[in-house]
């Protein structure tokens, strides 16, 4: 109980989960509700740290106590929804951008180990798919993505990018748009 009231996650986790051991009817509720307290918010903790998926791990187990609050689960989704986007990161740019469109406007600041937020994400994200879409000589759907990527941050690359697209898109022969 200290260990929770002193808002040491591991040692509440680590201690709960000793006495469960030792003794498994001993108090069952409480130490369940206490076991749920210390799970949810190291994972809340570990998200904010930018250990997504020992986040995403200890709130997966917290929800197995009770359902999650509303903080908690919406960390938990935004969480998984960065990771499955990351994974598709110079594998397929189109779905980097579904991904990163749907969490960048809610939680812009969410970072992994990688100190890359979601917003930097979606900025180079498009800013690839928009190079993907131009090699394939769809010039204005690029230069739709570049116009995206310089909405969020400005970059020499991308104006650069975006003027060549829009040169081809405005000139005829740029398709896809």
């Amino acid at each position: 109980q200290q260990a929770v009231l002193d808002s040491n996650w591991d040692q509440a986790v680590e201690s709960l989960l000793a006495l469960r051991k030792k003794d498994e009817a001993y108090r069952p509720v409480e130490i369940d509700g206490l076991l749920y307290l210390a799970l949810r918010n190291r994972g809340r903790e570990k998200i904010v740290q930018t250990d997504l998926e020992g986040g995403i791990y200890d709130l997966t187990l917290a929800a197995n106590f009770v359902p999650l609050d509303s903080e908690a689960a919406v960390l938990l989704n935004w969480s998984q929804l960065y990771i499955t986007g990351a994974s598709f990161w110079e594998i397929d740019w189109a779905k980097v951008v579904e991904y990163f469109s749907q969490i960048a406007p809610n939680m812009p600041n969410l970072m992994d180990s990688s100190k890359m937020t979601a917003s930097e994400r979606l900025r180079l994200g498009l800013f690839n798919y928009g190079n993907t879409l131009a090699q394939q000589g769809q010039a204005c759907d690029a230069m739709r993505m570049y116009e995206q990527s310089l909405g969020i941050a400005p970059a020499a690359e991308v104006q650069s990018a975006y003027e060549q697209a829009a040169g081809r898109c405005g000139g005829g022969g740029g398709g896809g748009g």
